[in-house]
């Protein structure tokens, strides 16, 4: 019901209008903008109230901005009023503030130690709460919300730990410095193979052991270890190890004229990259590679006998020449010895390997053997000399006939015969001294010749 005041006209109220509420969800402290206005058809405006259903009036302006709204769904409602004190109705909106995502919390983060040696280990320990994901720069990458991890840098270095969720990041750092070093590593050891060793063929493993050395600032990094054939332009082993050995088969062959002569040093290296002096170098060879057999013999009494002979005594000793076809190691000779007489450990029976020329090239005996029968004997040279093809010689003698001993070595195979005048005796020259020898081209040796065949 409209009421008139004579001379007055009939006061018109407001209406108000909300705009935006900007955002209309959000989480507790954050930012809210409010915008509003109202009209008056008869008036102005004078005044604007906002209420919240939660937190009563929250504004008084047409528009505000505010961060205290508490967490709950708000009704909000907005009037204007005007000149004449008359209000608008309430429009209203809603929004929603939810419960606020604290930023995640670093509650440790510490290094032990925090100084080390070079080489050496801290440990990085962390507990954080409220993260979403925790990072470690340094390579570690993302990592648990609490853990440890060993670290050990080369130098001085700040590690940072970044917690992140909804709400942001922190950070929390530490550092580890690393001190320096400056005393080289103990010299290593050699331990095996031991001085003058012999090698397989590198078809089988080659294996070098040594002492481990001592760097009690910064600790032992690893070892070099050097191998080397004398004349050799390069090493056939340059290899960084981190343990006091090495093992390796390296495969192919080694020919005759590269089987001595080889060495290895070891060196050692710290964490802070200073090495130790060279060990002693200690020197090995190889075994040959052997392919095959070859064997040399005469057993048919045609081959040319050479024999030792003085113009005035009796026979004092034999040899027998052979042909070489094949290159390789002399390894072994056979010849059949008799005696008329007992011999024993004293009688000392020495077979030469002579080249064309008459000298020795490698010696080997026997102390005594059978008495009366006899049979073949055999001397032993043990791969020690090499020969290519070419004539070569073996002398067959005693080096120090004791009285009233005789000895046969003779053209026999066996026992049948026994000729006279082909032994050796007390007296008969000197069977060391070439140039006493003598040819013969009646009289045989019955031997036999190994050969150990290789490249």
């Amino acid at each position: 019901m409209a009421i008139a005041i004579a001379g007055c006209a009939l006061n018109q109220s407001p209406t108000a209008y909300i705009d935006s509420i900007v955002p209309g969800e959000v989480a507790q402290g954050e930012a809210v903008t409010f915008t509003g206005h109202g009209t008056d058809t008869d008036g102005t405006l004078v005044a604007y109230r906002w209420t919240s259903s939660i937190d009563g009036e929250i504004g008084t302006s047409a528009s505000f901005t505010t961060s205290s709204l508490s967490v709950g769904s708000h009704t909000v409602s907005f009037r204007a009023q005007d000149n004449n004190g008359a209000w608008s109705e309430n429009v209203t909106a809603t929004v929603i503030v939810t419960e606020a995502i604290p930023e995640p919390a670093i509650l440790s983060f510490d290094a032990d130690p925090g100084i080390i040696n070079p080489g050496g280990t801290s440990n990085l320990s962390w507990e954080v709460t409220g993260a979403a994901t925790v990072h470690i720069d340094q390579g570690i990458g993302n990592v648990a919300l609490s853990g440890t991890r060993d670290v050990s840098p080369s130098e001085t270095t700040i590690y940072t730990l970044t917690a992140t969720n909804e709400a942001g990041s922190v950070n929390a750092t530490v550092q580890i410095t690393v001190q320096e070093d400056t005393t080289p590593p103990g010299t290593p050891v050699l331990t095996s193979p031991a001085e003058g060793a012999t090698l397989p063929q590198p078809v089988e493993s080659w294996s070098f052991d040594w002492n481990d050395s001592s760097a009690p600032e910064s600790g032992i990094a690893g070892y070099q270890i050097y191998v080397i054939r004398e004349g050799a332009g390069s090493p056939v082993i340059n290899a960084s190890v981190t343990d006091s050995e090495y093992s390796e088969i390296l495969g192919g062959e080694i020919w005759y004229m590269d089987l001595h002569n080889w060495t290895w040093t070891v060196r050692a290296r710290n964490n802070a990259g200073l090495w130790s002096p060279w060990s002693a170098i200690r020197t090995f060879s190889v075994e040959p590679k052997i392919t095959g057999t070859l064997m040399i013999s005469q057993t048919e009494g045609t081959a040319s006998a050479w024999f030792g002979a003085s113009p005035s005594y009796v026979n004092v000793g034999q040899g027998q020449r052979f042909q070489v076809t094949e290159a390789g190691f002399f390894h072994q000779f056979q010849i059949y010895l008799t005696s008329s007489s007992s011999t024993d450990s004293g009688d000392i029976i020495v077979c030469d390997l002579r080249d064309a020329s008459g000298s020795v090239l490698q010696s080997a005996s026997i102390h005594g053997f059978t008495a009366g029968n006899g049979g073949w004997q055999t001397f032993n040279f043990n791969l020690e000399t090499y020969v290519t093809p070419g004539k070569y010689y073996c002398t067959c003698y005693v080096s120090n006939p004791i009285d009233d001993h005789h000895y046969g070595c003779h053209g026999n195979s066996d026992d049948a015969s026994y000729p006279d005048g082909t032994r050796y005796v007390v007296n008969g020259g000197n069977p060391e001294d070439w140039s006493a020898w003598h040819s013969s081209e009646d009289l045989d040796l019955f031997f036999k010749v190994i050969i150990k065949t290789c490249p």
